[in-house]
This record gives structure tokens, C-alpha cells and sequence, in this order.
């Protein structure tokens, strides 16, 4: 270590300098300088016979701040300590960090470069007093696309954002995300987990980590967040373990004698319209009767003696009420004509809702129930009508009159009817129906979303004057506006773990007059057997192509050689079957039905299918 005297001219700011971003101040720093001089040295090591200066950055800015000025020269001398290059880094982030609060970015560079000349994230952590925790995240930032932290410097990228932009790995990646995104954290992160599940979903926490990595699951962890959070990299995965495991719950239900069960992921959209079905309750029996009035006796006598928040009396009152609980339950005759519902809460835990469901002549109603609906999880039953939805919207959009013919029908079922908006196909509600599928799902497709062809097709139809330029549409114009209006509102989606209506049956209705060939404008790509079970492909083979098929594609081991197989032996233009027009329709019920009907609907979804 030696102090030397140098010429401004000789001086450089290190790029092992660890502050880059420029910091505030400097105006009043060189204002100091010119009335009292440079009271500190600065600091340096020598390179290509200049000195680059790696501590004192701000000192060496207000210095050629005041040769602007002209208040000294390049050629003016100062003091400068020369220490070795290996000393430049740790003694730039020390100065730095115990004076200015360095910017992210210039923190981000100093780990990583210090961990570059042998430093651990242990020794990093001790030297300057930070958590190893956090010397770990920031080494993390460190491996971002190094124009996200030019970018984060400016102050053009947020901390969080970038936090969220560590989710991948591709510097490629990274920067196509931040630039679609905005730089928006929330958005950076839905877009680098659009096609995994977080470890705190329901589904994940359901099947448990231990499952998930024993099926060969790996995990993205999320090292900005609380815990060991991440994402599963493999949905399918925790799909299919977690639709078993429902499946095993749903078949001790059905083994107790309930007339229907339903075991989805999400709550069912439709279970508000379900009626409640509420336990009988017997009376307690002798013995029952008997635990139930000492507990009170002794509950009573420790209230008086210790006063009611005595820590003795709460399991008292834990085994009165579990006997309580007991004499509460479903007897034969409610499970014959109830229904379970049963999905995944937020927390991992399962919930169950018990309703009345159909009478017994309901499931003569219903085309799907016994057919081969079963063999799609409920979210490919879904995507697939979703699927459906599309292609009967483009049909509409092309068939004006009939537009026009659906448009009356859901207003005189409303307005003369009483019928309710949402039990009709077309909701007339002004907003556009959501058909988002997975790419994956169209591949054998050219359909596209009618709001596409809309938004292109009338895109100088202006928001302010938008009544005149209407009026002054020609008549075609006008029919073919109102035909993309009325198909963008009409749905036939059924939604995972929901089941076919009225609204469906309408739907299919709709359907069959738009005369559209589902088959001409779809057909099932391999994802579509990609999400099936491999006992339901090894079934829909044998119902599609007989026994002697299936059982030779049963000996395939693995199932993603199986969905190949199953793909190809179907016929040509096959369709799952809620892709079929007519797959939801419901038989018309017998005149000396109607007061049956009526008051199935009075006890609450009596449209609503199982």
C-alpha cells in the first residue's frame, strides 16, 4: 500500500468500481472540493499504466465535475492510495455500502463478482454483515440477462420485477417476458408459470410433495418468496395424481349408497343452485344420554369452582359436542336421492357440499351421465367444449338470420318468459365469452376466436360516433355486425366438475341450425389423449375399435406411446363426445310430467344435470 501523487489524467473509474449508477450529490461534492480541497485520497490500482479508481468513485465524479467548469485542469494532481486489483472489489463494495446506499444493481455486480474471485455466499455474508439468506437472492439476481440489470439501473425495471424474472433461466427468455410484460411483476411471473402449478396451489399441497417428486416431478423454486415456495414444472403430474386421489374419495361416497357424486379440482360453478340437504338427527341413546348429562354436571361444578375459561373444561365440551355430532347423519332413504359434491380448497384439504339432487327419473333425462363422458377429467371436458363453443360461434357469426333468430329467443325468454339470463345459451349480458384453450389443443385447427375476426374486421367502427357510423352501415354490414355481436355472447361451455343444463341443451339447439360440421373445422390433436387416463384411452379404444385393439395397446408401458396408439386407430373425423352436436341434448319430458318437473325445480337444480 502506497500513497502516490497522479494527474487527473491518469485516473479512470474502475469497472470494478461496484457503484455505476451514478449517485446523487455530486453537484454539492464538487462545490466542497473547490472551497476546501480533496480531504480524502482516493483509491486505485494500476493497470495499462493508468490508475483505475475503485473507491472513491463520487470524489473522482465531483473532480471531473469541476474540470467542466473549469475550476481545474486534467493536468491538477491528488493523492491516490494504490492497492492490488484482488483488493479492489471488496474494498469498493465496503466504502459504498457504509456511506450511500448503493443502488440494486450495483449490489447485484458486487456479489457476483466478488463470489467470481472466490468469495462464498458464507464469507460474503460474514464480511459485511448481511444474511446469508440474502446474499443467496441477490447471487440469484446476478445470473439475470445483463441488460435487465443495465435496465434495472435505470431504474426502468423494478426489484420485483426482476425478482420474478429469475423464475427462468433463459437470458432469451427473460428479456422477451420483460418486454411483453411491461416490466410488471405480476405479469412476468403469470407469464413464466402460465403452464406450471405453484406448490401452494390446493391441488399440489393435496397430493403432498413427496407424491408429486416419487412420479419424477421436478420443482422451479421460487427463492424471492416465503418458505420452500416454487412451481411444479409438471401440471399433468399433479393433475393426474390428484384427480386419483379425488376419484378414491368419490368411490367411498358412492360404496355409502349416494345416489351421485361428483369429484372436481374447483368448487363447481354450479353448486349455488343446488338445494341443501340437511342430516336427520336422531334421539341419543341411553348411554348417550347419560355421558351427555354428566359432562354437564362436571362442566358446571369447574365453571363455579375455576370460572368458565378453566383450560379443564374445553375437552368436556370437545367430547359433548362429538356426541352431539354423532346423532346427526344421512339415513338411506336422503343418500338415495342426495348428491355429494367434493373439490379441492385453497389450503389442500377437501370440501364437500351434500344437496338434494335429481329425482329418480333425472337420470333418464340426462345423455351423458351413463355414456362415455367419464372418460375425460374435467378439465379436458372443458377445454373441449370450450372447443365446441368456438366453432358454433364462427357457424353464428356467418348466418346472420340466424343471429338475429337467437337474439330474439333470449329476449323473449326473458322478457316474456321470466326466464333467467343464465339458463338460456345466450347470456345477454354484453360481455364476450371466454374460450381460452392451450395451444397445444388447436393444433389441428384454423379456427379462429370470433373476437379476432370482429376486432379486425370492424376496426374503424369509432367509439365516439359510434350510433351515427352504425346508422350509416349498409344493411349487410349491419346483419354481419350483429351476427359477430350474438355469436361472441353464446356459450356451451361446461366448466370442470360442472354438468350439462338447460343452457347446454339450447346450445346444442343452436348447434344443429348453424348446421356446422364440428369435424370439418377440429380434430383431436395427441393432447387431447395426452390428458386422458390411461385406463379411459384403453376404454375408448375398445368402444371405438373393438377388443382385439385394445387389448394389443394395453401391453403398452408408457403412456405417452399409448396416446400415440390411441390417436391413431380411431376413425377418421372421430370427436370426443362433448364435441358432438347433440351431446347435451335432453329428451322431451311427457305433459303429465309437468307438475313432477315443477316441483323438482322448486327444491333446487333440477336442470342441472349430474
Amino acid at each position: 500500500m502506497a500513497i502516490i501523487t497522479a494527474k487527473l489524467s491518469q485516473l479512470r473509474l474502475s469497472p470494478l468500481n461496484t457503484r455505476r449508477v451514478k449517485p446523487s450529490a455530486i453537484d454539492s461534492m464538487a462545490d466542497d472540493i473547490a472551497a476546501h480541497g480533496l480531504l480524502q485520497n482516493l483509491v486505485a490500482y494500476e493497470e495499462d499504466d493508468l490508475l483505475w479508481v475503485f473507491a472513491g468513485g463520487r470524489r473522482y465524479r465531483a473532480l471531473k465535475e469541476l474540470v467542466k467548469r473549469k475550476k481545474i485542469s486534467n493536468g491538477d494532481t491528488f493523492p491516490v492510495e494504490v492497492r492490488s486489483k484482488e483488493e479492489a472489489i471488496e474494498l469498493s463494495y465496503a466504502e459504498n455500502a457504509a456511506r450511500e446506499d448503493m443502488h440494486a444493481a450495483d449490489a447485484i455486480r458486487a456479489f457476483a463478482a466478488m463470489r467470481d474471485v472466490g468469495m462464498s455466499a458464507s464469507e460474503i455474508a460474514g464480511r459485511f454483515g448481511y444474511a446469508e439468506s440474502y446474499v443467496a437472492r441477490m447471487l440469484r439476481l446476478s445470473a439475470l440477462n445483463p441488460k435487465l440489470i443495465d435496465i434495472l439501473a435505470k431504474d426502468q425495471l423494478t426489484l420485483e420485477a426482476a425478482k420474478a424474472l429469475t423464475l427462468s433461466d433463459d437470458h432469451a427468455e427473460q428479456l422477451r417476458v420483460f418486454k411483453a410484460s411491461n416490466g410488471q411483476a405480476h405479469s412476468i411471473r403469470r407469464m413464466l408459470t402460465q403452464e406450471k402449478v405453484t406448490t401452494q396451489s390446493g391441488a399440489f399441497l393435496f397430493i403432498g410433495r413427496d407424491a408429486y417428486l416419487a412420479q419424477g416431478g421436478t420443482i422451479t423454486p421460487d427463492l424471492f418468496s416465503q418458505g420452500d415456495e416454487g412451481y411444479a414444472d409438471q401440471p399433468e403430474i399433479v393433475q393426474d395424481l390428484a384427480e386419483t386421489k379425488l376419484d378414491a374419495l368419490a368411490e367411498e361416497y358412492r360404496s355409502e349408497g349416494w345416489y351421485e357424486v361428483g369429484a372436481a379440482l374447483d368448487q363447481p360453478y354450479d353448486l349455488y343452485s343446488k338445494g341443501y340437504l340437511y342430516p336427520s338427527e336422531r334421539d341419543p341413546s341411553e348411554t348417550e344420554a347419560a355421558r351427555m348429562a354428566e359432562l354437564d354436571t362436571q362442566i358446571e361444578a369447574i365453571a363455579e369452582a375455576e370460572g368458565e375459561d378453566s383450560d379443564r373444561i374445553e375437552p368436556l365440551l370437545e367430547e359433548r359436542e362429538a356426541i352431539v355430532e354423532g346423532l346427526r347423519s344421512y339415513n338411506a332413504d336422503q343418500k338415495e336421492v342426495g348428491g355429494v359434491a367434493l373439490w379441492i380448497s385453497r389450503d389442500g384439504s377437501v370440501s364437500h357440499r351434500i344437496y338434494r339432487a335429481k329425482a329418480e327419473r333425472a337420470s333418464k333425462a340426462s345423455s351423458v351421465s351413463d355414456g362415455p363422458a367419464p372418460l375425460y377429467p374435467n378439465s379436458l371436458f372443458a377445454d373441449l367444449t370450450r372447443i365446441k363453443t368456438q366453432i358454433v360461434q364462427e357457424a353464428v357469426a356467418a348466418n346472420p338470420v340466424l343471429a338475429l333468430d337467437v337474439l330474439l329467443d333470449s329476449l323473449s325468454g326473458q322478457l316474456l318468459h321470466g326466464a333467467h339470463s343464465y339458463r338460456l345459451a345466450l347470456e345477454l349480458k354484453a360481455e364476450a365469452v371466454t374460450t381460452d384453450v392451450p395451444d397445444e389443443m388447436m393444433a389441428t385447427s384454423d379456427v379462429r376466436r370470433v373476437e379476432e375476426v370482429m376486432a379486425t374486421r370492424f376496426a374503424s367502427l369509432p367509439t365516439e360516433g359510434r350510433f351515427e357510423a352504425i346508422r350509416a352501415m349498409t344493411t349487410d354490414d349491419k346483419m354481419a355486425l350483429l351476427a359477430g355481436l350474438v355469436a361472441m355472447m353464446i356459450d356451451g361451455t361446461v366448466f370442470a366438475g360442472g354438468s350439462p343444463s338447460e343452457r347446454h341443451h339450447q346450445f346444442e339447439q343452436i348447434a344443429k341450425a348453424s348446421e356446422v360440421d364440428i369435424a370439418d373445422r377440429w380434430s383431436a390433436p395427441i393432447a387431447v389423449f395426452d390428458r386422458m387416463k390411461r385406463a379411459s384411452l384403453i376404454t375408448l379404444l375398445r368402444q371405438e375399435t373393438g377388443d382385439a385393439s385394445a387389448d394389443n395397446c394395453a401391453t403398452i408401458k408408457k403412456k405417452s406411446d399409448l396416446a400415440v396408439n390411441v390417436s391413431g386407430r380411431l376413425p377418421s373425423k372421430w370427436l370426443p363426445e362433448p364435441m358432438k352436436v347433440g351431446a347435451f341434448d335432453q329428451p322431451e319430458m311427457p305433459d303429465d310430467d309437468d307438475g313432477m318437473m315443477d316441483s323438482i325445480e322448486a327444491e333446487g337444480g333440477a336442470d342441472e344435470m349430474a
